[in-house]
């Protein structure tokens, strides 16, 4: 069943390397976007405008403000939302769920669950010494749903002991792309704070013609990895040492470019989008018991 967009005062999309995670006490999505020296940051902020000049009521998107070039510490974004429709959040995963053969685009659990891949086994904080710092992003009230979904690439699941050889593979399926939000209310304001200095910017609501917030973090280069797990794997860790790592199916003769990026989310979860880069722009999530709320110290 496809989201109805529409209704939304603003849409937030996310794409790119990050973890991701719902703070059940503060009732928010909660994104940490983990700023590796590869990947850059954007940030853009738009308004729906008519375009002039022609026949029809044509619509486009015009920029607000566009962030790019970002620092990789000290910068944090936060939405709140007026009159929100949605209390605390809620996430769009109706009925059961088969990754193999599931055909609603936008469930939630296209996101990859990091229980899951390591068979429900707790846990833990990693103990690296060589963590990337966190953008923050906090957003309440808001419809968690996979936004966009890539159906042409194909991943497996490898498990790699903590030598790093292959223990097992077997067929994973395919993974979200994009996260998408949808925050409904009489406004939305969008607060981004970088080095102390905070700029916010309101989005009053126009019926049928929402705002869009894009939030990117990618790698741009031409020959960016295609899975930036071991990044992940900084901030949590399983017992055994085992990790896992999904490997997009190339057929025979062929060649498969992608690259990287990520994201992650929870419960007191988390899931990761792995992305990859130009002209494939393909994206994995993962989903996994660990580490405390983006909000929590650490």
């Amino acid at each position: 069943m496809p989201i109805q967009e529409s209704s939304a005062t603003a849409l937030v999309r996310l794409t790119g390397l990050a973890i991701f995670c719902f703070n059940e006490n503060q009732q928010r999505g909660e994104f940490g976007v983990i700023r590796v020296p590869n990947h850059k940051l954007t940030i853009k902020i738009q308004k729906p405008v008519f375009q002039e000049g022609s026949e029809s009521d044509l619509v486009v998107y015009e920029d607000i403000a566009v962030y790019e070039n970002l620092p990789k510490e000290d910068v944090e974004i936060e939405f709140s939302v007026e009159q929100p429709a949605i209390a605390g959040y809620e996430i769009y995963q109706p009925g059961d769920f088969d990754r193999l053969k599931s055909t609603d685009l936008n469930d939630f659990r296209w996101l990859v669950d990091f229980d899951k891949l390591h068979d429900q086994a707790p846990l833990q904080k990693a103990n690296a010494t060589d963590r990337d710092p966190l953008t923050k992003v906090y957003i309440p009230h808001g419809f968690f749903y996979t936004h966009q979904l890539d159906q042409n690439l194909f991943f497996e699941k490898v498990e790699k002991d903590a030598t790093g050889a292959e223990l097992q593979r077997e067929s994973f399926g395919n993974i979200a792309e994009t996260i998408g939000v949808k925050l409904e209310g009489s406004a939305v304001k969008v607060a981004v704070r970088i080095a102390g200095k905070e700029e916010i910017h309101t989005l009053e609501r126009v019926e049928g013609l929402p705002h869009l917030v894009s939030i990117v973090n990618m790698d741009p280069s031409a020959n960016a990895v295609y899975s930036d797990m071991p990044d992940y794997y900084k901030y949590f860790a399983s017992p055994s040492g085992v990790q896992v790592d999904l490997a997009p199916v190339i057929e025979d003769g062929g060649e498969q470019r992608v690259e990287g990026g990520a994201i992650g989310v929870r419960e007191e979860e988390i899931l990761l989008l792995v992305g990859h880069g130009p002209g494939e722009r393909k994206r994995d999530l993962v989903h996994c018991q660990g580490p405390p709320p983006l909000s929590a110290k650490s």
